[in-house]
């Protein structure tokens, strides 16, 4: 297990920070939107910044919890939060330990951002009821927040793992192997490394929305989506799309610009095309972020439905 133990800290448990020259939609984006921002110290005094979004008059009896994907913050999903915004709803989101305006050296394990959000909602004790929504690792500790609080009866899954083997089976092959690496997960966070989210699944009565491509390479449906299909459920509602890969929120459109954009970005970066900051920049000055993140309206429409039920 030291290899891949090794292999696992390599690329998942690094610092998370923007790229200077990949644009990102901002708060300036999005007139009349309202950010309301703060910060903790998490248990392992890390600080953590969080943040609040609405347009005037938000609802109160609802508070949705935004939790972002492995990346550099929560502003790579401006779009998405901005859309629940929209819909009237306030959104409480957060950059983890480790990743983008929050402190940390790098992210501490896969469960880190699970503790943060969790620290984070005892700190403040929000009025109303808390709706997780959350994309790729942001969908587990969506998960895991469901599990964990008796106050949040339902969640929204975008993309997400069930667990951390089952994340890793695709990677290592072998179950016994991905079985490790949760092990190995246990011993950096031995309070939330050792959640059964699988049992959770089989009997809760927790609403859950699930949304997976069938042709993710990043998280499997095989292993996680396809596992909540044989778990029969009725409080688990699956949608299934196509061709979506690891971003099902997304339009055909924007995912196949999102692809061609950065696949050239990539490419002339690694040639050397690109050996300045100011020329990756210029690369994408005439490339506006908003084309690669347009929202699917169905998909949207699913979520939005689910939200206000």
């Amino acid at each position: 297990m030291g290899y891949i133990a090794n292999q696992y800290k390599k690329n998942f448990l690094i610092r998370y920070d923007k790229d200077g020259a990949i644009p990102y939609l901002s708060l300036e984006d999005f007139p009349g939107l309202r950010c309301e921002k703060g910060s903790f110290k998490n248990s392992s005094d890390v600080v953590v910044r969080y943040f609040t979004y609405s347009y005037d008059g938000p609802r109160s009896d609802k508070l949705i919890l935004f939790l972002p994907g492995l990346g550099p913050g929560h502003t790579a999903y401006f779009a998405e939060i901005e859309a629940i915004c929209k819909a009237g709803y306030r959104v409480l989101t957060l950059d983890y330990a480790g990743t983008g305006s929050s402190g940390g050296e790098c992210l501490p394990s896969v469960n880190g951002p699970t503790r943060d959000v969790i620290e984070l909602l005892s700190a403040l004790s929000p009025q109303g009821e808390i709706v997780p929504v959350g994309h790729s690792l942001g969908g587990y500790t969506a998960l895991n927040v469901a599990n964990l609080r008796q106050d949040v009866k339902r969640a929204v899954i975008l993309s997400g793992f069930i667990g951390i083997s089952d994340m890793m089976m695709p990677m290592v092959k072998l179950r016994f192997l991905a079985n490790g690496v949760k092990r190995f997960e246990r011993k950096l966070d031995a309070r939330y490394g050792s959640l059964d989210n699988r049992k959770y699944l089989s009997s809760t009565s927790d609403r859950i929305l699930w949304i997976h491509s069938s042709d993710d390479p990043m998280v499997s449906y095989k292993y996680n989506a396809g596992q909540i299909a044989k778990v029969h459920n009725p409080a688990i509602r699956l949608i299934t799309v196509e061709g979506k890969k690891h971003n099902p929120q997304y339009t055909m459109e924007a995912l196949n610009t999102m692809r061609a954009w950065m696949g050239e970005y990539e490419r002339k970066v690694r040639e050397g095309q690109l050996d300045t900051l100011e020329k990756r920049k210029e690369y994408f000055a005439d490339k506006p972020a908003a084309r690669m993140v347009t929202q699917d309206p169905e998909i949207l429409k699913e979520i939005l439905q689910f939200l206000a039920e």
